[in-house]
């Protein structure tokens, strides 16, 4: 094989006497779109700092074009050739696409003036490179999340990156928006750029990636073509488990307990089917369906947030005039699909985030009793797995899946006769993923009603009892037991709309 564009030889960091990476060696060459994977706090984002400069390692180097690198600044790196998309975009909203893909390497005139019509053009070329309809003039904050990224990507072919990291590209993006991007990945690797794709998502990764690396504690465990892997062998090197350990046992024709959520002839707008379903105690039922098949649409118009008419009875008593605050009273609780924007107060702490239970709550509320925040957060580690080193510790400072097992922590405070819970992995490792849907089987065999939207559909696979396929806003199918495969789900979910919608669960 040619030489490697990018390599890490025998690269580790200590910080202090915490050694985070232990002699890595790791490779990206030109033609080949390499998959790093691993759990949240395996080393990936250091070993990424480490690759472009922004870190120095403690011991071995890195290697640019057969060369000891040796940078001090992620300037150096991406002047050499190393661009990174990160999960938070590094774009200006107040400045044009053109103006972000061109800041300070603007084209100048001869009197040293920035050359507005070069400008224009040069972002022009870049963006029908890409393939994308944009307006070089537009300001980046009027754009979608998918086009910032395209933004983003944009500004590598600026600088004729040689190697584009991406980390995890498709968090917020619709299937529609990844498969776009996913033409780009491949286009841009059949012109010789060298990628490395850093993601939770396994099918994404065996689509996109030509190659694997998967790390764990600081070490890697396994590399090689995707060829030689399966989703058991790359979550095996992950964790230690497998595929099938994932999720807890489920009961392969389950008896159904009370009756907690009837919904007769929901309409949640006018040019939608009426929806009917139920959710019984003791049982996890999934929604799945095309993007935009409705389902978050649903979920909000159960919990009150949504506007809609029709028949709604909790524990048999009807709920003619629902909202999200006498949902909370009445013992329906949501677990949004945005942690960040809907559930957790980033600018607080662990505790208070978890003391923000009870309805009218506030986290900014003066009046706690002295010691209240430490006591009920000491249940985050005694009963929910959170990993934390000081419950005073800002929430932002925790992981993906430590955040989120914090919000169903607080939810479960006040013990809700129902349960919904849209995307509730989302951003989540492998190895916190197992924890939750552990977490979420122990609620449903203690008698809770749980109702769980997710766009994966090994996770509806594994974890739900009964599922409902939606499609175009209707409850096209319910799937039970040995029905509800992977398959069974996409057959119903693209019916008659495959050239419309891409598919996800």
């Amino acid at each position: 094989m040619a030489q490697p564009y990018l390599a890490a030889r025998g690269l580790s960091k200590s910080f202090g006497p915490n050694e985070v990476l232990k002699g890595i060696e790791f490779e990206v060459h030109g033609h080949h779109s390499v998959a790093l994977c691993g759990e949240n706090g395996a080393g990936k984002s250091t070993l990424i700092k480490l690759l472009t400069g922004l870190y120095t390692p403690t011991g071995g180097h890195v290697e640019f074009e057969g060369k000891e690198a040796g940078w001090s600044d992620p300037r150096q790196s991406l002047t050499a050739g190393i661009a990174v998309v990160h999960q938070e975009f590094s774009v200006l909203g107040a400045l044009s696409i053109a103006e972000n893909i061109y800041l300070g390497a603007e084209p100048r005139t001869k009197l040293g003036l920035i050359d507005r019509k070069a400008l224009k053009q040069n972002a022009q070329v870049l963006l029908d490179d890409l393939g994308i309809s944009l307006n070089p003039d537009d300001l980046v904050e009027t754009l979608s999340v998918a086009d910032k990224q395209m933004v983003e990507i944009a500004k590598a072919l600026r600088v004729e990156a040689k190697v584009l990291i991406l980390d995890e590209p498709t968090a917020v993006l619709s299937q529609n928006e990844t498969k776009h991007l996913f033409r780009i990945i491949n286009d841009l690797r059949e012109r010789g750029m060298g990628l490395v794709y850093v993601s939770h998502r396994l099918d994404e990764i065996f689509e996109i990636c030509t190659d694997i690396t998967v790390i764990k504690d600081g070490v890697v465990t396994s590399k090689g073509p995707t060829t030689d892997y399966t989703h058991d062998s790359v979550i095996a090197a992950m964790v230690g488990r497998e595929l099938g350990d994932l999720f807890p046992h489920k009961a392969a024709h389950p008896t159904a307990g009370e009756k907690v959520l009837e919904v007769e002839n929901l309409v949640v707008a006018p040019h939608l089917p009426p929806a009917n379903l139920d959710v019984h105690a003791g049982e996890i039922v999934g929604l799945a369906g095309l993007v935009g098949s409705g389902r978050t649409e649903l979920a909000l118009a159960l919990f009150g947030a949504e506007p809609s008419s029709g028949n709604v009875t909790l524990m048999g008593e009807p709920m003619p005039h629902r909202d999200p605050a006498g949902c909370i009273e009445a013992g329906i609780l949501m677990l949004t699909e945005s942690r960040k924007d809907d559930g957790l107060f980033l600018n607080s702490s662990v505790a208070r985030n978890f003391a923000a239970t009870t309805p009218g709550f506030g986290v900014h509320h003066n009046a706690i009793p002295p010691g209240h925040e430490e006591r009920r957060a000491a249940v985050l580690k005694e009963r929910r797995g959170v990993v934390v080193d000081h419950v005073g510790l800002p929430i932002s400072a925790l992981s993906g899946g430590n955040q989120q097992k914090v919000l169903i922590a607080r939810l479960l405070e006040n013990r809700p006769k129902l349960l919904i819970l849209d995307e509730p992995t989302r951003g989540v490792d492998v190895g916190a993923k197992s924890e939750i849907y552990k977490t979420l089987r122990e609620l449903a065999d203690e008698g809770m009603a749980l109702l769980v939207i997710s766009s994966e559909l090994i996770e509806i696979v594994g974890l739900c009892d009964r599922v409902h396929v939606m499609r175009d806003g209707e409850l096209a199918k319910e799937l039970v037991g040995d029905e509800i495969t992977e398959e069974a789900i996409i057959t119903v979910a693209a019916a008659e709309t495959s050239t419309h919608h891409g598919v996800a669960a």
